[in-house]
């Protein structure tokens, strides 16, 4: 016998609502290499994701090229990226009586890069002069990603502007147990080791300082070089109980690299997750109700930090006080005016929050008696 659809009885529509897509990566590194020195079987786009080292052999390049030994290093790491972006700065065309013109500008090469992949982290590898690293410096800050670099020779450090809120420096020179003027290769890519294995945590859970890095061997120091990169905000790898560890954890402002780091993090779950309930709700009303479903989505986003360890728990003062991890505050849909609902923009969200912070030394004293 026929059946009737029952849709004559009880018409039934399923919406589906996709939440918003966190577009920000920040695990991601891209390397800035010079090209290929022969053809490979895969051709490079703009960038190209690798997965390992030995990946770069299809688009040609050597395992003695800058890109294989900056890619090793960075694998090297534990915890290590799950991929790497690589992107080649291109070189200009020949200039008069076949000469080399060089290569593009850097802010060039990172714009092209930029249009292609959603990377976090900056490398240019080999590009040491202080131009192109001044010029990455800037670009990282204009574009809100975070740039590292080394470098070798303590009497020149690459950098002269130290306003910079997304760099940090490492200086690697000064190998310990290598002679004047000798220095592993695996060193010229410090700063990029670091970052590999510190983009191995989740943004709020980690610190910079005291973190071991394979194959780069720790600087030998003295104590009035020691205090002159500290003094300048710059890092450096050393040797301390046997360890071998980071030291530091500054950008060149002097604002710790994990607190940026969860700061942009913290930024773009926030926009996320707001946009997620503008997105997947047929209408958001400009009601108490509505504006509740806002404010759900700021406290939502603010647990979620804590939860990592960026912010800071409920705590208690001496007198027994709460001081709040974090606190949120909206407005009431009576207090907005005819215009501002009009508008269908909601303004006065604002929350205040903790950070969490981290111990990077401690000083005790203590006191024996009979």
């Amino acid at each position: 016998m026929k059946n009737n659809p029952l849709d004559d009885i009880v018409r039934c529509n399923v919406e589906i609502s996709s939440p918003a897509a966190r577009e920000a990566a920040f695990d991601r590194i891209l390397l800035v290499v010079p090209g290929p020195g022969a053809d490979g079987e895969k051709a490079m786009g703009p960038v190209i994701t690798i997965a390992k080292a030995d990946e770069l052999a299809d688009y040609g390049f050597g395992t003695d090229s800058v890109a294989y030994a900056a890619a090793t290093v960075a694998f090297s790491q534990s915890p290590s990226p799950d991929r790497l972006d690589v992107c080649i700065r291109e070189e200009k065309e020949e200039g008069e009586g076949g000469q080399g013109a060089g290569y593009e500008d850097i802010a060039k090469t990172l714009a092209r890069a930029g249009q292609a992949a959603e990377f976090y982290g900056i490398h240019i590898t080999s590009f040491k002069d202080p131009a192109d690293v001044q010029a990455a410096v800037a670009w990282a800050e204009a574009k809100e990603k975070l740039f590292a670099f080394e470098y070798e020779d303590y009497a020149n450090c690459p950098v002269r502007n130290f306003s910079y809120y997304r760099s940090f420096g490492m200086y690697s020179g000064d190998p310990d147990g290598y002679g004047e003027g000798e220095s592993p290769a695996e060193n010229r890519y410090a700063a990029l080791a670091w970052m590999a294995k510190c983009f191995g945590y989740d943004p709020g859970t980690e610190t910079w300082h005291l973190k071991e890095l394979a194959a780069v061997v720790p600087s030998a120091l003295s104590a009035v070089q020691k205090k002159e990169l500290e003094e300048k905000h710059l890092n450096a790898f050393l040797r301390y109980a046997g360890c071998n560890c980071t030291i530091g954890g500054y950008t060149l402002a002097g604002e710790w690299i994990d607190v940026i780091r969860f700061r942009d993090w913290l930024k773009a779950e926030m926009q996320a997750n707001v946009f997620g309930a503008l997105k997947t709700n047929r209408k958001v009303p400009y009601t108490d109700a509505g504006i509740g479903l806002i404010e759900g989505k700021m406290e939502e986003t603010l647990k979620k930090g804590q939860d990592i360890g960026g912010i800071a728990p409920t705590e208690y003062d001496t007198d027994g006080n709460v001081v709040s991890g974090y606190t949120v505050t909206v407005s009431q849909a009576a207090d907005l005016t005819e215009a501002e609902r009009k508008s269908r923009r909601l303004k006065g969200c604002r929350y205040t929050a903790r950070l969490a912070g981290a111990i990077h030394a401690v000083e005790i004293e203590g006191f024996l008696t009979f």
